[in-house]
């Protein structure tokens, strides 16, 4: 009896690991952007979708060198989230980009008030973390500060993370 439930043990592992291992092609089931707006929680999960655009170092024109990846879905609640990674090298790797480097931005359109919050190089900060990008799939984190155009208020975003899968445009 033992050895049978060693075995079925065994088995079941075996099972449970090949279950969770990831192949070279798998797509993430779960995609998402989700980040705390003061004390509400926003979530857009499985309504967004996300574009990379590399810089084109092929041709003599110096003004296209530069990357971008675009990160855009909707709540529950149908606010709009766009958060904008900009590098001035060709390719989008990871690491840090903020807008106080230029480019890298967050808006915010609330669907309930109207109001559109934002940090790009002109107003509030936004600091984005990219932790992957690679076999189409953008995992990263997010912070800030977003300023309400309507009346200046500030709108503290902390706990932001993304995990989206993007489509890469020459």
């Amino acid at each position: 009896m033992p050895r049978k439930l060693s075995l079925l043990a065994m088995l079941g592992s075996i099972l449970l690991l090949a279950a969770c291992s990831d192949s070279p092609d798998a797509q993430p089931k779960r995609k998402f952007i989700s980040f705390k707006l003061d004390s509400s929680v926003l979530l857009s999960e499985q309504r967004n979708s996300a574009y990379y655009m590399p810089g084109n170092v092929t041709d003599s024109d110096p003004d296209n060198d530069y990357s971008q990846l675009m990160v855009a879905g909707y709540t529950d609640g149908k606010d709009v989230v766009n958060i904008r990674l900009f590098s001035d090298q060709p390719q989008i790797t990871p690491g840090v980009y903020s807008n106080m480097l230029g480019g890298t931005a967050m808006f915010l359109e609330m669907k309930g008030t109207g109001d559109m919050l934002q940090a790009d190089d002109d107003v509030g900060d936004i600091t984005v973390i990219l932790h992957q990008m690679a076999d189409s799939v953008a995992i990263g984190q997010f912070s800030g500060n977003l300023i309400n155009q309507t009346d200046g208020s500030i709108k503290t975003v902390k706990d932001g993370y993304f995990k989206v899968i993007y489509k890469k445009f020459q």
